[in-house]
């Protein structure tokens, strides 16, 4: 559309009218289109808009967008609130601390050049272009500074791996390029963070923005040096489960047990010969709450799009196939109890069933892109310690069964390729 729109243009008129000096505008976006199966549903917006937002503004004939919705509708999902008023988590702030949609909409905006995930290799160097976007004059003349950060999730302990400074002139209207970021990935398996702030003279944020990367090492987990060994069991690796409803999405990446069960796995520890002695054992996993959805019970249906919706028809949202609560103010709460050998070693409480923009590996692992499959959909980190009494004893076992009990809110247990951290179910032995 940006390459069709120039004075003189035929396209977008019609009856041998032409484009004069009229500014190229967007009278409506959003994204509840363009996905087979009947739209998006009900699913989350944060990922797309920030794509969405971030595209728009790479451009410098566009001049400005019109949101589809401020509130959701009856068969539209796209507000930024619900029907009823109710907020919509985005999630923004778990990447820049600070961020929210509105930065998104700041007159002055660093525009992101790239994707809004890339697969990396450890340790590779990777060039980010970037762009000033200017639709004010607040700054033109001046001198800004553009701190960014490249940061990850180590087991709940966030890491920086790299972070600059860099000063832009800040001078007139519409899009340029600005300096490109050059910056390294970490030497492990990790989802980074590029997270950039626009700050003023005064140091205070003009707009934030952030990319992310999947970063891989490509070997399985292995050898953690003195630390010991790390054994890595793929989610879908059960040997037995037990729940009414059960099944398998993001190819095999993530299980979802719906109601009271349990999932039980055989784990086979680092023999003696690999490690002599195993004095402590932890279990690290990615798990949520699993919400059951009328198609999880009976089956997806399609619905045709028309004027009935208007005429107070129901959309039927929990039947759409992309239908995934995007998360906000209602929550779906489950208790997961952690047993080894028939001994109780943890439990907690899983607060929800999210999906927003916190699920990068829901969204970027997506095996058809115009479908949405449970995307954006992500858990909680979730680690229990095995008492020590019960580790000298596997000290000399090797082995032993490991049982992840959900009580009726069920359970989401997320793999390397789907959720918020690159980890299937980990047994760290030390």
């Amino acid at each position: 559309m940006v390459q069709k729109t120039h004075p003189g243009s035929e396209y977008n008129y019609i009856g041998g009218n032409q484009q004069g000096d009229a500014p190229l505008m967007n009278s409506e976006c959003g994204n509840v289109w363009g996905i087979d199966g009947g739209g998006a549903g009900d699913s989350d917006l944060a990922w797309h808009y920030h794509y969405m937002l971030n595209e728009f503004r790479r451009h410098d004939k566009l001049c400005g967008f019109v949101f589809t919705e401020f509130r959701d509708v009856t068969n539209e999902f796209n507000g930024y609130y619900r029907l009823d008023g109710t907020d919509k988590k985005f999630g923004y702030e778990d990447f820049v601390p600070g961020m929210t949609i509105a930065d998104l909409h700041t007159p002055d905006y660093i525009v992101i050049d790239a994707p809004p995930c890339q697969t990396l290799e450890q340790g590779s160097e990777v060039t980010v272009p970037l762009l000033r976007s200017s639709y004010s004059d607040q700054y033109h003349g001046q001198s800004l500074t553009l701190a960014w950060e490249l940061s990850y999730d180590q087991f709940g302990t966030k890491v920086v791996a790299d972070q600059g400074k860099l000063e832009v002139t800040w001078d007139g209207y519409g899009v340029a390029p600005i300096p490109d970021l050059k910056v390294r990935m970490p030497n492990t398996d990790a989802v980074a963070v590029l997270g950039v702030r626009l700050l003023n003279a005064d140091q205070g944020v003009v707009t934030r923005n952030f990319t992310t990367f999947d970063v891989r090492g490509g070997k399985e987990q292995a050898v953690t040096g003195a630390e010991g060994r790390t054994v890595s069991i793929p989610v879908n690796a059960f040997r037995k489960q037990n729940f009414a409803h059960m099944w398998e999405a993001l190819q095999g990446s993530k299980v979802n047990g719906g109601g009271e069960g349990r999932f039980v796995y055989d784990v086979q520890l680092p023999s003696q010969g690999e490690q002599a002695m195993i004095r402590d054992i932890e279990i690290c996993f990615e798990a949520g709450a699993k919400r059951l959805l009328a198609r999880n019970i009976e089956g997806a249906r399609h619905h045709s799009h028309g004027i009935h919706f208007m005429h107070g028809a129901s959309a039927d949202v929990e039947y759409n196939p992309s239908t995934y609560y995007m998360t906000d103010e209602e929550v779906h709460e489950s208790r997961v109890s952690v047993w080894v050998d028939d001994v109780k070693i943890g439990e907690m409480v899983l607060a929800d069933d999210p999906a927003d923009s916190r699920g990068i590996l829901s969204w970027h692992y997506q095996p058809v892109h115009n479908l949405l499959e449970e995307a954006g959909s992500y858990g909680y980190l979730c680690q229990a310690q095995v008492p020590g009494r019960l580790a000298a004893e596997l000290d000399r076992k090797r082995s032993f069964q490991l049982e992840l009990r959900a009580e009726e809110g069920g359970i989401s247990l997320y793999g390397r390729n789907a959720g918020r951290y690159p980890l299937d179910l980990l047994v760290r032995c030390r």
